[in-house]
């Protein structure tokens, strides 16, 4: 069954889940309910995962990854309209 998901990341417009290699998360293999809260692990290739599975597999398996990219943008200054 086809289903609108929304991206966590704002720039990329919300899809149907038809157009994804699966219509399953990849972290707990749950089926997509309508507009769920999707997005992608940057630093490894688990596939499309509902936000919050995501925000639970990078803060413990990319830990070090996710310390060292804070650190990255800590010198970085802000637009003006932040």
């Amino acid at each position: 069954m086809t289903k609108n998901i929304l991206w966590r990341e704002g720039w990329i417009k919300p899809l149907l889940t038809e157009s994804l290699p699966s219509e399953k998360c990849g972290i707990c293999n749950k089926e997509f309910d309508e507009l769920n809260f999707v997005t992608s692990c940057e630093f490894c290739e688990k596939g499309i995962m509902h936000d919050l599975c995501a925000n639970d597999h990078i803060s413990t398996e990319h830990i070090k990854e996710l310390g060292e990219k804070i650190n990255q943008h800590k010198e970085k200054k802000l637009h003006s309209f932040q």
